[in-house]
């Protein structure tokens, strides 16, 4: 029954395929184990290649003996044994996840290094029905969402889980029919374990109410399966009217297209975009989520937030993600004389001439003006703006605050610290690439032009 039922899961994930090498993780406990004797009995039909893998943690006394035992019995089955055993060190390395999770990242490290080593197409764990169920239980302890809910994945590039729809009680009862030998860790009995406790007392708790508990949480995180799958397709469809632009690093979507959707879509469309910036979901939560809905909800036309691994910036229209916050503009100022000069940011060429003559023909083009050059109070610098800067545009024949007039003219607030102002000594005589001052136009009386050009 059990080995008809592991089949039937390699079948339907496509788990496997013939002449593959697979490196089957023997802990020495029972799951272990029986795996490896399915997967020893499915060798010669789906014409596998097998090979024992384990590791040594150090964290209990008996590990040693758990270590000979698995050696011994991929000896007396005939099978390639690979061992190791964990530098403490590497635990250290690990230790954000705490001492189980940081023994568990270690194992899969130790796991994909010797797959590699051997070439071993796949990796084989022995996760089974109840591991599933307590996962799945764990997380929505935790809070999780729908991808939480769908629990372990049966096959996650080269990690399958031939037993993932087999409970323990089969695992139990054909490791005992079989009369298979096995090791026994004592610290699956610690309650101080929080998967310890859904183990041994609430799982147990739950069977009192439905004794097909775990199968009815399998079914949940099938559903959940479903349901991840439907967002996904629903993602896909909608992207491109929400996303603007997308390159290596970086995102922007429109704000006003993501507004029409209903919040739940929104979040999912914000979820999709974080994933792009980040490569996966890992560490980022709803209450994340919902505070990039917030922020972009807001009547205010701009804003910032900074959520794990993923910068959300938002600009009028634009909602910009990034991995990183983009750097502060720190105020700068250089000299500028008649001729060329550079700066580096905003990356930017100006060119300044002093001519006789007028332009022959008004100019259109923004970055290119031409001001009265006895008006101008020579030296120049270009520098970014200050505070209490006030500015006199062409055409309204009166000053202002610099900062109302950006706000006019719809410069994006982000933009506005990065914005080169050309100045003499007494003046700002032109807002690069916005707007030439009034103060230094050209008129009738005019003899000498200063004609300036900025190149992005």
């Amino acid at each position: 029954m059990l080995l008809e039922r592991v089949r039937e899961t390699i079948e339907r994930h496509d788990m496997l395929r013939p002449g593959d090498t697979v490196l089957v993780a023997v802990s020495g406990g029972i799951d272990s184990v029986v795996l490896l004797d399915v997967l020893r009995r499915l060798a010669a039909e789906l014409e596998l290649s097998l090979h024992v893998a384990h590791l040594d943690h150090g964290l209990r006394d008996a590990s040693a003996d758990d270590a000979r035992f698995v050696e011994r019995l991929a000896t007396e089955w005939s099978l390639p044994y690979h061992a190791s055993r964990l530098d403490p060190e590497t635990l250290v390395a690990h230790h954000k996840h705490g001492r189980e999770g940081a023994a568990r990242e270690a194992r899969y490290a130790y796991l994909r290094s010797a797959a590699r080593h051997i070439g071993a197409d796949r990796i084989a764990l022995g996760h089974t029905a109840n591991d599933q169920a307590e996962t799945i239980l764990q997380r929505l302890a935790r809070g999780t969402g729908i991808a939480g809910l769908q629990g372990i994945a049966p096959v996650r590039r080269s990690l399958i889980r031939p037993l993932l729809h087999v409970t323990r009680t089969e695992v139990q009862t054909y490791a005992h029919d079989r009369g298979l030998p096995w090791r026994v860790d004592e610290s699956n009995a610690d309650l101080s374990y929080a998967r310890n406790r859904i183990r041994h007392r609430i799982l147990p708790e739950l069977e009192t109410i439905n004794p097909r508990a775990i199968d009815a949480i399998l079914r949940a995180a099938s559903h959940a399966v479903a349901a991840d799958e439907v967002a996904t397709f629903l993602v896909s469809a909608e992207w491109s009217a929400v996303c603007e632009d997308e390159a290596e690093g970086r995102l922007t979507l429109r704000r006003t297209a993501l507004a029409a959707y209903p919040p739940a879509v929104r979040s999912l469309l914000l979820r999709e975009a974080a994933r792009r910036i980040r490569g996966d979901l890992t560490g980022l939560a709803l209450p994340h989520v919902d505070k990039a809905n917030d922020l972009i909800a807001q009547q205010a036309a701009h804003g910032e937030l900074s959520l794990p691994g993923v910068h959300v910036r938002v600009q009028g229209d634009e909602i910009r993600f990034s991995r990183s916050a983009e750097p502060v503009t720190e105020p700068w100022s250089i000299p500028v004389d008649v001729g060329d000069t550079t700066i580096a940011e905003p990356p930017m060429r100006l060119r300044l001439e002093i001519v006789d003559d007028p332009p022959t023909v008004p100019s259109e083009n923004r970055w290119r003006e031409t001001a009265d050059a006895d008006r101008v109070a020579f030296p120049l610098e270009l520098r970014s703006r200050r505070d209490g800067d006030r500015f006199a545009p062409f055409g309204l024949g009166t000053e202002i605050k610099l900062k109302d007039f950006l706000i006019n003219e719809h410069v994006p607030y982000f933009d506005r610290d990065r914005l080169p102002l050309l100045c003499d000594r007494e003046r700002i005589v032109w807002a690069v690439g916005v707007r030439l001052s009034d103060e230094v136009r050209i008129t009738e009386g005019t003899r000498r032009y200063l004609t300036m050009e900025a190149h992005r």
